[in-house]
């Protein structure tokens, strides 16, 4: 029997660019599954991680009171400087939810994708122009970001997964350049496998 069938993700989103990716990578199943999963996409109002953890925790106790839970619940934003990110990890690791992460912007998980970057970005706006020097063409929300960059996706993979193990002796919120959504990306491709 395949892992993806019979089950209710909600992929909850701190941005455009992120609901842009995870709609892209919602896509990317065969069609298949995609009528065996059933995967909730939802861009949130309030771009601060801390709002979108206590947002996926009311979402989770609203489907079990209907009987109707979600299996997985992923939350996707970056660092982006934000004054309340350590309790959103807090809630994140206390609710059980997975987390498709960026320091310090989505910008540099795409940059992975062109080079291997060990680079700690102080902003949002430094790992744009260091993304635009790569990647000219790169526009935050008129790209399919995933479909563009799926050729250089296991080199980004692997990158992430050095960085990631080199940042584990440090607090999530001082890893810097860090990103997690190699596994939401993983995720999403074992979902596909039977």
């Amino acid at each position: 029997m395949a892992r993806g069938i019979n089950k209710r993700i909600l992929v909850l989103c701190e941005g455009t660019t992120e609901y842009i990716y995870a709609r892209a990578l919602q896509a990317s199943l065969s069609r298949e599954r995609q009528r065996m999963v059933t995967i909730e996409v939802v861009q949130y109002k309030q771009n601060d991680p801390r709002s979108l953890a206590k947002e996926a925790t009311k979402k989770a106790s609203k489907a079990i009171k209907e009987k109707n839970a979600y299996d997985c619940i992923w939350l996707f934003f970056d660092h982006d400087n934000s004054p309340h990110l350590a309790e959103a990890f807090e809630i994140c690791e206390l609710e059980g939810f997975q987390v498709a992460y960026s320091a310090i912007s989505l910008e540099f998980w795409f940059t992975l994708h062109f080079e291997d970057c060990g680079r700690a970005f102080g902003s949002g706006e430094d790992c744009l122009r260091n993304l635009m020097r790569l990647w000219p063409g790169y526009h935050k929300t008129k790209l399919n970001h995933f479909k563009s960059l799926y050729m250089h996706l296991p080199a980004a993979k692997e990158r992430a997964v050095r960085l990631y193990n080199r940042m584990q002796d440090r607090a999530v919120v001082d890893r810097n350049p860090y990103t997690t959504v190699h596994l939401m990306v993983d995720y999403f491709e074992s979902l596909d496998v039977d």
